[in-house]
């Protein structure tokens, strides 16, 4: 009986399989670097915009101020509130627009904590009037074009971001509780 030596044996590889295979990783390194070009320029568009020059600044500064007297006029209408408004961040964005939290009462007398609010037509609105997705997308604007700051404030939302809630949230870092 012979033994075959299936070593020494050639075969004839067929050139159609490697050419599909090779197209198909270049395709997919292809896809990836584009998918990682696509991701990089659009995390840059909605990253923060810069802040103005000092030129800028010392033009807007009062024509913000200005807005911003009427607009927290209509915040104080609007919340009916007997006691000074207690603020978080506010700032003017550069269109005009004055964006920031603020904790006021609600319509039972109870603090509602820090709620965000944006303005049209120096109005503010606040979460409750907005469709979400609408409200969202535009306190995401807000959020990246803080141009000229009108009050400085925390903007962190809800109960922690009170001047109450600070003395009883706990910030928590590395796994260490902090008060």
């Amino acid at each position: 009986m012979a033994v075959r030596d299936f070593a020494t044996r050639r075969t004839r590889r067929l050139l159609v399989p490697l050419i599909i295979s090779g197209v198909a990783v270049v395709g997919i390194l292809a896809g990836l670097l584009f998918t990682g070009v696509d991701l990089a320029r659009f995390e840059r568009a909605q990253g923060l915009m810069p802040s103005p020059s000092a030129e800028q600044h010392a033009r807007y500064q009062p024509l913000a101020r200005a807005e911003w007297r009427i607009v927290r006029a209509n915040l104080e209408a609007r919340l009916r509130q007997t006691n000074p408004l207690e603020l978080g961040a506010v700032w003017s964005t550069r269109t005009g627009q004055i964006c920031g939290l603020v904790n006021g009462r609600g319509s039972f007398g109870g603090l509602t904590a820090m709620t965000r609010f944006y303005t049209v037509d120096q109005r503010p609105v606040f979460h409750q009037d907005a469709e979400h997705v609408l409200f969202q997308r535009n306190w995401f604007e807000c959020r990246r074009d803080q141009y000229v700051m009108l009050h400085a404030g925390t903007e962190e939302p809800g109960f922690c971001g009170t001047a109450l809630g600070k003395r009883r949230c706990y910030h928590v870092r590395n796994g260490v509780r902090e008060p």
